[in-house]
C-alpha cells in the first residue's frame, strides 16, 4: 500500500449518528440524491457513487426485519401469558399491539458511520495529482479496503449497509448498523433464590459494541488500524477534558459536531446576510457616485453660468434666465432628477455661500460709506463751527443757511444707516461742498 512516507499528518475521522427505522427512508431518499440536503452534492462528479456492503433494497430489508422482530417478540410474549393464563394481561397487551424492540434512547436503536478523511491527504494521491481519475487514486483504494475490513472486523454482520460517496468535496464513507441481540429474561425464584431464563427476546442495543459505547476506543482502534496508511489516530480531547478537571484546570471545550443539513443551513443563512450586506453596500456606493457626479456636473453649470446659485424655490437648480435649454444645464438638471441628494447637498452650500457672500459685500459696502460719512460729517461740523464764528457779522440770512447744512448732515447719517445712500444726494452734499462752505 501506498502512503508509508508522509510529510503532513492526517488523522482518520470517524463519526457516529444514531438514526431509528423512522430515519431510513430519508437516508435512502438522500443515498439516491433524490430527496434531503443536495446543496454539497457536486454538479459534475469524478465518479459515481459505490455500494461497498449489503443489496439494493437494504433499506427495505432491514425494516421487514424489524418488523418480523417486532411481531415475534409480541407472539412470544402472549403465548407466555396464556401459559399463565394471564387473562387480562393477554387482553392488555392485545389492545396495545407489538413493543419496538429497542429500549428509547435519544440516539436511537441503529447507528450510521462515516469514514473519511482530510481532502488534502486523499488529493496528494499521484493520480489525484497528475488528474488521472479516481480509479486510479491509490490511496482512495487503500483507505476503502481498510474501511470495509474494519466494519466487519467491529460489527460483522451487523453492518446491513456500506457506500462510498466521490460526488462531494471529499471521499468519505457512509455504513449503517443494525445491532442485533437476544436478551434473556430472567426471574428469581422465591423460594430457592435461583435465578431462572424464562424467554428470550430479540432486540436492536447498539451498546452490544465498545467501539459505540466507549468512543475512546473507538478512535484507538480506528488510528491503530489506518496507520499502515499514514493515517493517524484524532485528537485526545476526552483525555485533555480530563486531565484538565484533574488539575484544577480550565478544560477545553468540548467539540460538537454539526449535522451536515444543520451546517448547510447554518452556511446558507451566513451567504444569504452576505449577499444581502454586498447589496446593501454595492447600493449604497452606487448612490454615492449618482450623488458625485450630480455635484460635479451642477457645480460645472455653475461655473458655466447656466445655474442660478442664489435661486430659492423648490426645484434643486433652477436656470439663469434664457438658458433653460441650454444642453450644460439640462444635464445638470438630468443629474439633480438621479441623485436629489447630491442636488439638494450643492445647492444648499453654494446659497449658503451665495449668500455669505453678498452679506460680506453688503457690510464691506457700509463700513466704507460709514466711514466716508463720518470724516463728511466731521469736516460738515468744522465748517458749522467755523461759520456760527462768523455768523454774527454777515447778518441772519447767513445764520439761517448754516442751520440748513446742519439739518443736511443728519438727513444724511440716517440714510447711510438705512444703507439707502442715493447717487443725487451723494451729488447735492458735493454740491453744498462746493458752494463756498469750504473756504
Amino acid at each position: 500500500m501506498d502512503g508509508s512516507n508522509f510529510n503532513t499528518r492526517y488523522p482518520v475521522v470517524l463519526r457516529f449518528e444514531g438514526i431509528g427505522p423512522e430515519n431510513i427512508a430519508g437516508y435512502e431518499k438522500h443515498r439516491k440524491r433524490v430527496g434531503g440536503d443536495t446543496g454539497h452534492i457536486l454538479e459534475h462528479p469524478p465518479a459515481p457513487n459505490r455500494r461497498l456492503i449489503g443489496s439494493e433494497n437494504w433499506a427495505a430489508e432491514a425494516l421487514a426485519e424489524i418488523a418480523e422482530i417486532k411481531a415475534q417478540n409480541f407472539a412470544a410474549e402472549l403465548e407466555a401469558l396464556e401459559r399463565r393464563n394471564r387473562k387480562k394481561d393477554i387482553q392488555k397487551r392485545l389492545a396495545e399491539g407489538p413493543h419496538n424492540p429497542w429500549r428509547p434512547t435519544r440516539h436511537g436503536p441503529m447507528r450510521e458511520v462515516i469514514l473519511t478523511a482530510n481532502k488534502g491527504w486523499f488529493d496528494a494521491d499521484p493520480a489525484a495529482v497528475f488528474d488521472e481519475g479516481v480509479e486510479n487514486n491509490q490511496r482512495i483504494a487503500d483507505f476503502e479496503l481498510l474501511s470495509i475490513a474494519w466494519l466487519k472486523e467491529q460489527f460483522g454482520d451487523d453492518v446491513i449497509h456500506a457506500r462510498a460517496d466521490l460526488d462531494e468535496e471529499a471521499y468519505h464513507i457512509h455504513a449503517v448498523i443494525m445491532p442485533r441481540v437476544c436478551v434473556e429474561m430472567m426471574r428469581t425464584d422465591k423460594a430457592t433464590g435461583e435465578k431462572k431464563v424464562i424467554a428470550t427476546r430479540k432486540m436492536l442495543q447498539p451498546s452490544k459494541f465498545d467501539v459505540i459505547e466507549n468512543y475512546e476506543h473507538a478512535q484507538d482502534s480506528v488510528g491503530a488500524w489506518f496507520s499502515k496508511i499514514g493515517l493517524e489516530r484524532g485528537e485526545k480531547r476526552k483525555e485533555a477534558f480530563r486531565q484538565a478537571v484533574a488539575q484544577g484546570e480550565t478544560p477545553p471545550p468540548k467539540r460538537m459536531h454539526t449535522k451536515t443539513r444543520d451546517w448547510r443551513r447554518k452556511k446558507d443563512s451566513e451567504l444569504a446576510k452576505r449577499e444581502h450586506d454586498l447589496d446593501a453596500r454595492t447600493d449604497a456606493v452606487e448612490e454615492k457616485s449618482a450623488e458625485a457626479d450630480a455635484i460635479i456636473d451642477i457645480t460645472e453649470a455653475i461655473a458655466d453660468g447656466v445655474v442660478d446659485p442664489s435661486a430659492d424655490g423648490t426645484a434643486a437648480i433652477a436656470p439663469v434666465k434664457g438658458r433653460e435649454n441650454d444642453p450644460v444645464f439640462l444635464r445638470a438638471q438630468n443629474k439633480a432628477r438621479q441623485s436629489p441628494m447630491g442636488a439638494a447637498r450643492v445647492a444648499k452650500a453654494f446659497r449658503r455661500g451665495w449668500g455669505a457672500m453678498f452679506k460680506k459685500a453688503r457690510t464691506d459696502a457700509f463700513e466704507r460709506v460709514s466711514d466716508e460719512f463720518r470724516a463728511a460729517n466731521r469736516t460738515l461740523e468744522e465748517a458749522t463751527s467755523m461759520l456760527a464764528k462768523i455768523g454774527a457779522t454777515l447778518g441772519d440770512g447767513f445764520t439761517g443757511n448754516v442751520g440748513a447744512l446742519s439739518e443736511l448732515a443728519q438727513r444724511l447719517k440716517k440714510a447711510v444707516i438705512a444703507g439707502n445712500l442715493s447717487h443725487e444726494r451723494a451729488e447735492k452734499r458735493s454740491s453744498n461742498k462746493d458752494n463756498g462752505l469750504g473756504d
